[in-house]
C-alpha cells in the first residue's frame, strides 16, 4: 500500500500542469481551461483531486495554491531538477561503483561530454584545456595514458603551474617502469608533488580541480578507456572535489622526489 507521501507525490506528478499554472497566482476556470487547452470537465476533475489533498483551494475569484501546494510544488521542482541531472549524466554514472560518493548537486550546471567514435578525444581535450589554463591544479587518477603523461609532464616542466597529484600505488609502479625519465624531470621541478594511495579512491573516476574553482571528472570503463567527462564550476561540485581530494591527502603518502624513479 502506498504511503501518504507517495500518494501525494503521485498526485502532484499527475496534476503538475495545473499546479504550474496556479503557481503564477490566482486563476479562474476560464484561464485554466484556455491556458492548459483542456475541457472544463478536465479542469474540474483536476481541481477536485487537488482540493482533496489540500494543494488547491477555491476562492470567490477562482483557484489558488495553498501553502501545502506551494511547498509541494517547490519540492517537486527540486526533485525534477535532480532527475534531469541524472538523465544528463546517466550514461557515464553507470560506469561508477554503486558506493561512489557523489550526489546530484555535483551535476548542477555541468557540461557532460561523451567519448564516442565521432569525438573520441573530446573528454581528454576538456582536461587539456583545464590543465593548460590553470595556475594550480590538484588531481586524482586511477589510470594514466600516454597523452595524460605528456600533458602533465609539459605543464610541470615548461610552466609554473603548481601541480599536486594523488595516484593509486599500482599506477605509480607503472609510471616508474614506463616513464622513468619523465618522472625524473617532473620531480626536479619545484612545482610538482605526488602522493601514493594504497587504497583507490575510485577505480573508474578521475578528478581535477583547477585554481580551486573548476572541476573535471573523468569516467572510465573497466578496461581503462575513458567514457566521458563532466566539467563544472558549481559551488557544490567544487566543495565535493575538495572533500574527495582532501581525503586523498589524508590517506596518501608523499612520494619523495629522490626515490620516485628508483622504486
Amino acid at each position: 500500500m502506498a504511503s501518504p507521501a507517495h500518494s501525494l507525490l503521485e498526485t502532484v506528478t499527475r496534476r503538475a500542469a495545473v499546479i504550474e499554472r496556479l503557481s503564477g497566482g490566482l486563476r479562474d476556470k476560464r484561464e485554466l481551461t484556455e491556458g492548459l487547452d483542456v475541457s472544463r470537465q478536465t479542469v474540474d476533475r483536476a481541481v477536485r483531486e487537488l482540493e482533496s489533498v489540500a494543494i488547491v483551494e477555491r476562492t470567490d475569484e477562482g483557484y489558488r495554491l495553498t501553502l501545502v501546494g506551494e511547498l509541494a510544488y517547490r519540492e517537486f521542482e527540486s526533485l525534477l531538477t535532480a532527475y534531469e541531472r541524472l538523465c544528463l549524466a546517466r550514461d557515464l554514472l553507470v560506469h561508477l561503483p554503486p558506493d561512489t560518493r557523489i550526489d546530484t548537486d555535483v551535476l548542477a550546471g555541468a557540461t557532460v561530454v561523451h567519448a564516442d567514435h565521432r569525438f573520441p578525444r573530446e573528454s581528454a581535450r576538456e582536461l587539456e584545456r583545464l590543465v593548460e589554463g590553470a595556475d594550480s591544479l590538484v588531481g586524482y587518477s586511477p589510470i594514466a595514458v600516454p597523452e595524460y603523461v605528456s600533458l602533465f609532464h609539459h605543464q610541470v616542466t615548461r610552466t609554473d603551474t603548481e601541480i599536486e597529484l594523488f595516484l593509486d600505488e599500482p599506477l605509480i609502479e607503472r609510471l616508474v617502469s614506463g616513464y622513468t625519465e619523465e618522472l625524473r624531470e617532473a620531480f626536479s621541478a619545484p612545482n610538482f608533488t605526488m602522493f601514493r594511495l594504497s587504497e583507490s579512491l575510485c577505480p573508474n573516476m578521475g578528478i581535477a580541480l583547477a585554481d580551486g574553482s573548476s572541476v573535471w571528472i573523468g569516467v572510465y570503463d573497466d578496461t581503462g578507456n575513458i567514457r566521458g567527462a563532466i566539467t563544472t564550476e558549481a559551488d557544490a561540485a567544487v566543495a565535493w572535489a575538495r572533500d574527495r581530494l582532501e581525503a586523498c591527502r589524508e590517506n596518501g603518502q608523499e612520494v619523495p622526489s629522490n626515490s620516485a624513479a628508483n622504486e
